[in-house]
């Protein structure tokens, strides 16, 4: 009994190392962005959206956990992604119709037994202009530096070359594979343009495109280094204020690099409650729904305390993991907070201010 239950364990590491492989020669998409609510993570998604909100600065945080059915002796999530950011925005009553943003972010993934860790500091900065006083029409680009670790302990993986018969893996056997370093830093470069257009009072339309790796850093564990590739990014989104309590909300993403590829959609509505001594929303409920294409459906739900905004949603696996993961594919949890550094804010620089 106890021999069939190390080779289990052994089988279950060996999945869990093939897994690991595919991010090793691939660059899974899983270690960059990967975010089902991709909207509140604006600085990661594109620099272009660097201190693009009604405030002086913002803060916020995002945590995703995946696969807790694979999980390891450590952790209920061997697979989590976490990622806090602030920015500010100024020099709004120096430019004429414009305005700059600056920002910076932290992203934090760990994948598996093997702690495949990929830590990414980054530093945006973005320029908007408006083309009308009123900014209905707003033009903004965007430039990131971003320095990544990537790490992984090779020692607790398993390999062919380390299978024993009757006896299974051997981890003090060589494994005779060619790894030239357990952790490496690159440097990293994007950038990104977003367009805004209130078209009318009721409508407002949003599409931005955004480009990562511009310099092709090299990226691998082997002794063969690829360059990680060009991953563009293209996002779409709208908001249609239906009357004054209730307003949708719809976004789009996708990200391509390298033939690998991943799509998603969003929808949303938001309640708002009318405060009746001021007569305006000072909170709101959100709910609605995320698809990743191929791959989860996610529910959303949420809440806004005046300027700050709760949201969680689940992903529901429908790829062909379904079955081994139940459609169990994890949470996620984001909180933004934009705030003034005075009483009074000029609300002009967002025409309909959203988060």
């Amino acid at each position: 009994m106890k021999y069939g239950n190390r080779i289990n364990r052994s089988l279950q590491s060996w999945l869990l190392t093939c897994l690991a492989s595919v991010f090793f020669t691939s660059v899974s998409l899983a270690q960059d962005i990967h975010f089902t609510q991709f909207f509140s993570n604006p600085l990661m998604l594109n620099p272009a959206q660097t201190g693009n909100f009604n405030g002086n600065y913002r803060v916020g945080f995002n945590f995703r956990g995946e696969w807790p059915w694979a999980i390891g002796n450590s952790s209920p999530y061997n697979y989590h992604t976490e990622s806090p950011y602030v920015d500010f925005s100024f020099l709004e009553n120096k430019i004429t119709s414009g305005w700059m943003g600056i920002g910076t972010s932290f992203l934090n993934d760990e994948a598996g037994d093997g702690q495949l860790t990929y830590r990414r500091f980054n530093l945006s900065y973005a320029y908007h202009q408006g083309f009308d006083k009123e900014h209905r029409f707003v033009l903004s680009v965007g430039a990131n530096a971003s320095y990544i670790i990537r790490s992984v302990d090779f020692s607790k993986f398993y390999f062919n070359d380390q299978w024993v018969a009757e006896e299974g893996f051997n981890t003090n056997i060589n494994p005779n594979e060619p790894i030239v370093r357990q952790s490496f830093g690159i440097l990293d470069l994007s950038a990104g343009l977003n367009f805004a257009a209130q078209v009318s009072e009721q409508f407002k339309f949003e599409a931005g495109f955004s480009m990562l790796h511009i310099n092709e850093p090299r990226d691998n564990f082997y002794a063969d280094a690829e360059r990680l590739g060009f991953r563009y990014q293209p996002t779409a989104g709208i908001q249609y204020n239906i009357n004054e309590k209730l307003t949708l909300t719809a976004n789009a993403y996708y990200g391509y690099e390298k033939q690998a590829s991943e799509g998603l959609i969003n929808a949303m509505l938001e309640y708002g409650i009318i405060n009746k001594k001021t007569s305006a929303v000072d909170n709101s409920v959100f709910f609605g729904l995320c698809y990743r294409i191929n791959d989860a459906l996610a529910p959303i739900a949420g809440y806004q305390v005046k300027k700050t905004r709760l949201l969680l949603s689940y992903d529901i696996t429908l790829s062909q993991l379904l079955n081994p993961a139940r459609a169990n594919g994890g949470p996620e949890i984001s909180i933004v907070h934009v705030g003034s550094f005075t009483r009074e804010f000029n609300g002009k620089k967002v025409y309909c201010p959203r988060f």
